[in-house]
């Protein structure tokens, strides 16, 4: 690729993102958003009391089973004061639905998605210090090394336990990720925290019913570009049948999105050497975006399964 024709790509591709804009949920809420390296996300954690296509998302006092019947939310320790700030708490089952509680066109972020934030931030140890709200106006306490440099502005809202109820309101930040962890049979998923007095994004696992936050990112739109020259990545054989390789002149901290044509998120597999086979199998013959992130690149190509 041409040298000049590169740099005007990456030019358009930073002044097109970097203007703010503004998204409204289905109850009329509305969250602004920031752009994070190929990501965009909402600034804001999610508040809606609906799903999409305007089915309502339970809310519940009790204790409650940890399987797919368990699609609630709450307002911390059930106070709706405490909504326009903190947002609410979802179980991972309603935030898995299909119904989608993010806005239309925005989805709730994968493990890989989560990893790739914290990845241009410079890596999991620093990268809370960069989104946690500067102060204690509503952390509890902070140390002089938090910047919120990204613009996150992730605040303590707490959790919701099963089944011991609300806790660490104004000490933790925490969020869902869509992604499963261990058995079916005792369902866990990962999710993503800030705590008080730590500069780091922190990985852990939690039981599905449990309550936490949820902040969304927006889809895949139209529109192939590639953000650094095309031979430093190769993506073959491309159409394919049932496996690509994926090989990278370097290798990078890296990850493969795979979105069908609508822009949803249907794979994601982290690249740890100079060439990593993924198997397709599972994908309906048709077109698709494979979308490889790292820290400072993003190529997005068409992927053709037949």
């Amino acid at each position: 690729m041409n040298k000049s024709i590169l740099i005007l790509l990456v030019f358009s591709f930073m002044l097109l993102n970097t203007q703010a804009q503004t998204i409204t949920d289905i109850d009329g809420n509305i969250y602004n958003t920031i752009t994070l390296g190929t990501q965009i996300w909402t600034k804001e954690n999610l508040k809606t009391t609906r799903f999409n296509n305007g089915d309502s998302i339970a809310t519940t006092s009790l204790p409650i089973n940890n399987d797919s019947t368990s699609i609630f939310q709450w307002s911390y320790n059930q106070d709706s004061l405490n909504i326009p700030v903190y947002g609410r708490l979802y179980t991972w089952y309603a935030v898995t639905d299909n119904r989608n509680v993010c806005p239309t066109g925005w989805h709730v972020p994968s493990e890989a998605e989560w990893i790739s934030l914290a990845n241009f931030l410079g890596g999991d140890t620093i990268a809370g210090d960069k989104m946690k709200e500067i102060g204690t106006t509503h952390w509890l306490s902070t140390t002089g090394s938090v910047s919120n440099s990204s613009d996150f502005t992730a605040l303590p809202g707490g959790q919701r336990g099963n089944p011991t109820g609300f806790s660490n309101l104004y000490t933790l930040g925490a969020f869902w990720s869509t992604t499963a962890w261990g058995s079916s049979a005792f369902p866990r998923a990962y999710i993503f925290s800030l705590q008080a007095n730590s500069g780091a994004l922190h990985q852990s696992i939690s039981v599905a019913n449990c309550g936490f936050a949820v902040r969304c990112v927006k889809d895949l739109t139209a529109g192939i570009q590639n953000l650094i020259p095309e031979d430093e990545i190769k993506i073959y054989p491309n159409p394919t049948k049932d496996k690509i390789n994926i090989s990278l002149e370097e290798i990078k901290n890296s990850i493969a999105f795979i979105y069908d044509i609508s822009g949803k998120l249907i794979f994601q597999q982290s690249l740890i050497h100079k060439i990593n086979p993924i198997d397709v199998n599972f994908l309906p013959v048709g077109v698709y975006v494979i979308k490889v992130v790292g820290m400072d690149f993003s190529v997005e190509r068409k992927l053709v399964k037949e």
